[in-house]
């Protein structure tokens, strides 16, 4: 079935002098947007915590008093007021259970222990194992302390002694890591995937062995080096509720921590991960076309990635690494619409079809618009039936690139197109003066 026939002939061009217009105003008002609004950070470049807590299907739980409960916590336990709280849904179309459902749940605080909480744990612990005993609680690091004893201790009698200590303080729930443990197992793991990823059965034996010898090594050492993770958050959220919500609440699946500094380096990262992008793209479109075509193929991603980012602020997503990620996406499918066009306009010139630029341009969109269409069409309904079927951060990464493909397609045509019949024009001008 042809949709778009053979010999199409619109004036794109003529329509690009409305769209241009209006697309800068677009670009202005989004621009507007993110500076007087900003964005709304999530726990991956604000710092925070984010839990998954699973309910009964036919509780009937609402995400409003879920937000409620964990406001109550973090006020109770830490006293402060207004403190953010988002709860979302995490099942992802055929993942989700028939009978229960799961929700995550961000807070921007990396852990429910006060700086005084911290304080009166570290002292306990310097009491309880006598003179030399240090304890490290930084902000950054959430519920985890690093502790260096006066003396060695076998890993099983240390990790006896610490969990008595922290459970005497209600913290029934911690990890206990040795700094020498953690070495050892970096080292197994390295080794046995390297050995795994082997097909040969005596090579995977030789893999088990392994890790029987690491586990042994383990359990000989002695050290006096400790980091311990008490999962307040995890335990307090449970009970709170296991408290509200009774047999309609199942557990909470997993706790995640992001401290504010490495949240505001992941943030700059992203950020620098799309400007080289948008560089090397310019390089490349500066070696492979000349240089008329270059800026309309920057300024059509400039475009896109404003309107993106506006639309981000207008509707409240988080901004987060997925977000991240489906712009990085919307660059590529941007770019490769536009050389699509910007291929068919080379073709066309070297040809001697269509006569001057515009009408060159018009007929080379016309003869790649089939394309376009069924690619932005196919690409749609995929991206559809994630953000419909998804849950959580991935229908927001959905949207974001739902909206990027459709000003991709656009942006082709009424932005790079027009911005090149501009440059030919000025560059010719140019070249009359100087001849």
């Amino acid at each position: 079935m042809e949709w778009i026939k053979p010999g199409t002939n619109i004036d794109f061009m003529k329509a690009a002098r409305l769209w241009v217009p209006l697309s800068g105003l677009f670009v202005v008002l989004s621009i507007g947007l993110v500076g007087l609004q900003g964005f709304d950070a999530g726990i991956d470049f604000m710092g925070g915590t984010k839990v998954i807590a699973e309910f009964r299907n036919d509780a009937g739980v609402e995400r409003g008093v879920i937000k409620k409960v964990v406001d109550d916590l973090v006020t109770s336990q830490t006293g402060e007021t207004g403190t953010q709280v988002e709860v979302q849904d995490f099942d992802v179309g055929g993942t989700a259970g028939s009978e229960t459902v799961k929700y995550q749940i961000f807070t921007e605080l990396p852990s429910l222990l006060t700086p005084l909480k911290k304080l009166e744990l570290a002292k306990l612990l310097e009491a309880h194992f006598g003179v030399g005993t240090t304890v490290d609680t930084p902000f950054e690091a959430g519920d985890k302390f690093y502790i260096t004893l006066p003396d060695k201790w076998s890993l099983i009698a240390a990790r006896e002694e610490l969990q008595k200590v922290f459970q005497s303080s209600g913290h029934r729930n911690i990890t206990v890591r040795s700094d020498k443990e953690e070495r050892v197992l970096t080292e197994l793991y390295r080794e046995k995937d390297l050995l795994l990823s082997a097909k040969d059965d005596e090579v995977k034996a030789e893999a088990m062995k392994v890790e029987e010898e690491a586990r042994k090594k383990i359990a000989r050492l002695v050290d006096n080096r400790f980091t311990v993770e008490v999962q307040a958050v995890r335990t307090q959220v449970t009970d709170a509720l296991k408290s509200r919500f009774g047999e309609g609440f199942v557990d909470v699946l997993s706790t995640a921590s992001v401290s504010p500094s490495v949240g505001k380096e992941l943030f700059q990262t992203g950020m620098l991960a799309l400007l080289y992008a948008i560089i090397g793209i310019l390089i490349y479109i500066s070696i492979r076309f000349d240089m008329k075509f270059a800026p309309g193929a920057i300024a059509c991603i400039i475009h896109d990635v404003i309107i993106v980012l506006g639309l981000i602020v207008l509707l409240q997503i988080k901004f987060t690494l997925p977000i991240i990620a489906a712009i990085m996406a919307l660059i590529g499918y941007d770019i490769n619409d536009t050389i699509v066009v910007y291929d068919r306009v080379r073709e066309n010139l070297q040809k001697g079809k269509g006569g001057h630029l515009p009408k060159v341009i018009n007929l080379s969109i016309n003869e790649t618009l089939a394309r376009t269409v069924i690619t932005s069409l196919t690409t749609e309904m995929v991206l559809a039936s994630i953000f419909l079927l998804g849950g959580g951060t991935i229908k927001d990464f959905a949207l974001v690139l739902f909206v990027g493909v459709i000003l991709g397609t656009y942006s082709s045509i009424f932005i790079a197109s027009p911005l090149t019949i501009y440059l030919d024009r000025v560059f010719r001008k140019r070249a009359a003066e100087r001849g």
